[in-house]
């Protein structure tokens, strides 16, 4: 496991397109599982981050997209298209095009403009944020630390994989929050 983060921070520092060709879809399988605790970590750690910030502010951070979708969708409505559908359409978008620069002197721009594009996306999740537009970098900095996870994920082991892991990233930060805390 430490070959994989040091791999990741490898990456995080020169992005480089280079898929590991030889190993096997369990061991591609199980490599992309073991970074899942990883990522899952630095969310959290930001999300602590941004709830503190939240509590010292005159600003309400709390307010999120999936609290207005829990007063129109069930919970499993929902469930389905954070974990299926969002981690489908979002990686043919904000990963998928890395294959078109996989032999680019331009790889670099591309995967940090994708993935500062994925982190930007997400600001549409908190609907209040006009008011406080300059703590959006703070706001977005989970995606974008998850976009970084996924682009790795997707150079190094195959888009399929990258899918997976944000499937099962939205399963377990989202599937709880839906059905332990409904709306209301």
């Amino acid at each position: 496991m430490k070959m994989e983060i040091k791999a990741l921070l490898d990456f995080v520092g020169d992005p480089q397109y280079r898929e590991d060709a030889e190993l096997g879809w369990q061991q591609r399988f199980r490599k992309t599982v073991m970074l899942l605790p990883w990522a899952l970590g630095v969310a959290l750690l930001l999300a602590l981050l941004i709830g503190g910030l939240d509590a010292l502010g005159p600003w309400k951070l709390d307010e999120h997209a999936i609290q207005l979708l829990l007063e129109t969708y069930p919970a499993s409505y929902i469930f389905i298209l954070a974990t299926l559908v969002a981690p489908i359409i979002e990686e043919f978008l904000f990963r998928g095009p890395l294959l078109f620069f996989r032999a680019s002197r331009f790889f670099k721009a591309a995967f940090w403009g994708l993935t500062t594009l994925f982190a930007l996306v997400h600001l549409g999740n908190f609907p209040g944020l006009s008011d406080h537009w300059f703590l959006a970098p703070l706001l977005i900095s989970p995606p974008f630390s998850l976009g970084i996870f996924l682009g790795f994920i997707r150079v190094r082991f195959g888009l399929l994989y990258a899918i997976l892991f944000h499937a099962g990233y939205n399963a377990i930060l989202i599937g709880p929050a839906l059905f332990l805390f409904p709306a209301g």
